[in-house]
């Protein structure tokens, strides 16, 4: 009986696929082990021996089980050990359930077979199991049973695993999110004010593009304000932060900023070539967001200034050195949108 009810837990377990546990038609296989304390009306030594189980869940937290198990007993006054089956049948309830804990109610009859007793009965249970993935669980089980004819009680626990699988054909609901039409938006409306806000700016963006495209147009003064404004910073070896000379440079930028209320820029940091590719694209996004931090601080709009990093790309001098390095390590500023003309400061 022993061998049998282990082999049985074995094949189970390893017939089951993943599956979620405790969905309606899910079937549950087990294998445990199992030490049992029998009435001393029998004379029988505590027992420790084997099973398997079998249940099916036809609501999410009620199931009927099937198991079978076996073990040796040794017997008192000198009498032969003798081989004990039992097999039993129940509804277990699973009243409550803390994440991958369950609790575990149940209730049901079993058949008690030994070489000198064969008697009908019916056991209670209380149990727990601990969900180890999709498709696997620990359980223990406590398990009290009332022998009609030997007028016994009998003490068990079983300590096993269980896996669950999803019957074919089972499906899952996929609650999916309904998206209605966009309402529509009055003319002062957020977004009327946003597309106005965008008209402008690409407004503004064709002035300085046209502006550039005819330089003779310009007052004398653009052109010193567009220098300002396109003069690099730079940098330490493997440093972000601002020399004297840096922030004297982003200084005179923050007056041609004043002048220039519509103005935005980009910001490019750029790194030297030693150093991983990761490293220096790292690096020179630093350094960008360096120059940055020194106009905001000086009343520059956050919004007006854009960063970026090429790390070691575009390099403005090739080949090992210092020289190389020193040059290659620099922020960059590349105007976005300006006015018609670029104003130098104080120019009226």
């Amino acid at each position: 009986m022993s061998s049998r009810a282990i082999a049985i837990g074995v094949a189970a377990l390893v017939l089951a696929v993943p599956a979620g546990a405790q969905q309606r038609g899910t079937i549950e296989f087990g294998g445990f082990a199992s030490n049992t304390s029998f009435d001393n009306s029998l004379r029988m030594n505590n027992s420790w021996g084997a099973g398997g189980r079998v249940g099916a869940f036809i609501f999410p937290r009620l199931s009927v089980e099937f198991e079978g198990g076996g073990s040796n007993a040794g017997r008192t006054l000198g009498l032969r050990d003798v081989n004990v089956g039992v097999l039993s049948a129940r509804l277990t309830a699973v009243p409550l359930k803390v994440g991958p804990m369950s609790l575990l109610l149940g209730a049901g009859v079993d058949h008690t077979d030994t070489n000198f007793l064969e008697s009908y009965g019916y056991h209670g249970l209380v149990g727990a199991k601990l969900a180890l993935g999709q498709s696997l669980a620990l359980r223990v089980d406590g398990i009290q049973s009332y022998m009609v004819h030997g007028n016994g009680t009998n003490r068990a626990l079983h300590v096993g695993l269980v896996a669950y699988r999803s019957p074919r054909g089972l499906t899952n609901t996929v609650m999916r999110p309904v998206y209605s039409a966009p309402m529509a938006q009055r003319p002062d409306s957020v977004s009327a004010a946003e597309t106005r806000r965008l008209r402008d700016a690409a407004a503004s963006y064709e002035a300085l593009r046209d502006s550039l495209a005819r330089p003779s147009y310009a007052p004398a003064s653009s052109a010193e304000a567009l220098a300002t404004m396109q003069e690099m910073i730079y940098f330490e070896n493997d440093r972000s932060d601002l020399s004297g000379a840096a922030n004297s440079i982003l200084r005179d930028k923050v007056s041609v900023f004043q002048a220039n209320p519509a103005m935005r820029i980009v910001i490019v940091g750029f790194a030297s070539k030693p150093g991983t590719d990761a490293y220096n694209m790292a690096l020179g996004l630093r350094r960008a967001e360096a120059a940055r931090a020194y106009l905001v601080s000086q009343g520059v709009d956050p919004i007006r200034i854009e960063i970026s990093t090429r790390g070691e790309g575009q390099l403005v001098v090739e080949g090992p050195g210092e020289a190389a390095d020193a040059a290659n390590r620099r922020g960059q500023f590349r105007l976005l949108i300006a006015n018609n003309h670029l104003v130098a400061p104080g120019t009226k």
